[in-house]
């Protein structure tokens, strides 16, 4: 009988799906233990729950980067009855693009997205721009997860992107911009952008099941700051990805990251951005 291996969750979305995929490849590797813990609930993802007791338990804990070899010799060898993990492990070089599409099954299906003629561009603002503020928790935001799942405060890796970005790329692509994601999450970004894209399309408040998947079923992306909106750009089928180097994204700025795809992905565009920590200051807004 396979013994747990419990994931202890930080963070929303994003971060989830990267703790489960590591989870699920470290287990793959090891052969001796099964998933558990795993709470996605915008997603419509769950294992069964984690033990309660985990006393003698191996406890893997940690960022980003983790000796995958190392700990699935430790599983498979241990006398452990089980383990626990607690980390990001937002590396590219753990996974199997496949093998995580199959576990996750996620499929956009036909219509879910928007076609070569439209450029669509994920918002990730929300409480990135000030924090987890109490007039932005009022409204919602950031359900069902709690308030203590949220970054407290500004993390100074995360950032919204500047409006003028947008527009070389609209101006450059020559394609109808739609904008997907947290754009009602911040009143004056949202204003900002709909001044500039008067014609634009935008999908307005969705669950984050749907604006996944519309990510996915979509022809040209322009990612944001986003551990969500990268995976689902790496999943999708699309035939441009516009990946903005900033922010956690930017491997000079977090080398304990690495979420840049390589070079034979071709669907890939680098675009750096000028390095900055984020402080949600109004200059910097």
């Amino acid at each position: 009988m396979k013994r747990p291996l419990s994931v202890i969750h930080r963070g929303r979305t994003g971060n989830r799906l990267f703790q489960y995929l590591f989870c699920a490849e470290l287990a793959r590797r090891a052969g001796t233990h099964v998933v558990t813990g795993v709470h996605i609930p915008d997603m419509g993802i769950s294992t069964p729950p984690g033990p309660a007791d985990t006393d003698g338990f191996l406890h893997f804990e940690g960022r980003h980067a983790f000796d995958l070899a190392g700990m699935a010799e430790a599983l498979r060898t241990g006398p452990h009855p089980g383990a626990t993990f607690i980390g990001y492990a937002a590396r590219i070089e753990y996974y199997h693009r496949d093998r995580c599409r199959e576990l996750l099954n996620l499929n956009p299906g036909h219509g879910a997205g928007f076609g070569p003629e439209f450029l669509v561009i994920n918002i990730r603002a929300g409480d990135i721009v000030r924090g987890p503020t109490p007039e932005l928790m009022s409204t919602g935001y950031g359900r069902p997860y709690r308030l203590s799942d949220l970054y407290d405060g500004v993390h100074p890796d995360y950032r919204p992107l500047p409006v003028s970005f947008y527009e070389r790329l609209v101006r450059e692509t020559r394609l109808k911009p739609v904008f997907v994601g947290e754009t009602g999450s911040h009143k004056e970004y949202e204003s900002a952008l709909r001044q500039r894209f008067p014609d634009a399309v935008f999908t307005g408040r969705r669950t984050p099941r749907e604006d996944f998947l519309t990510l996915m079923g979509s022809a040209n992306l322009v990612l944001a700051v986003s551990t969500f909106s990268w995976l689902a750009g790496w999943f999708s089928e699309a035939r441009t990805i516009h990946l903005p180097i900033a922010g956690f994204l930017d491997p000079v700025q977090r080398p304990d990251v690495n979420l840049i795809p390589p070079a034979s992905d071709a669907r890939y565009i680098h675009h750096p951005f000028p390095r900055i920590r984020w402080e949600g200051t109004a200059d910097q807004i």
